[in-house]
């Protein structure tokens, strides 16, 4: 899934959408009155933490190597080594130097 691309209508559409829902919740806490609105909040607030905490466990964890199963991981690595074999166009740097390892297999 690609980002849509940036740019200044996006942007505007943004900033309104969020000043409006910044004014409908004044709006909301005028009318309801702070107590009733101190209340709701609350109950959000602890509906989305729970969804932050189980929605991540409803869709599957994508390795990113396409299925291969990759045996080298930087919690394999020694201090200040790192295994590159199978890296495509990784550039790694180290110590303020740069090494750059470019490995385009068919």
């Amino acid at each position: 899934m690609s980002m849509p691309h940036r740019n200044r209508i996006w942007i505007w559409v943004g900033r309104l959408t969020f000043g409006l829902i910044v004014i409908g919740i004044v709006a909301y806490f005028s009318a309801a009155g702070l107590d009733k609105a101190d209340k709701l909040a609350s109950v959000l607030g602890f509906l989305l933490a729970l969804a932050a905490l189980v929605v991540p466990h409803l869709f599957s964890v994508s390795s990113g190597d396409g299925g291969r199963g990759s045996t080298s991981s930087a919690g394999n690595a020694s201090h200040g080594q790192i295994d590159a074999r199978h890296a495509q166009g990784v550039q790694i740097n180290q110590s303020g130097g740069n090494t750059q390892h470019n490995n385009f297999a068919s």
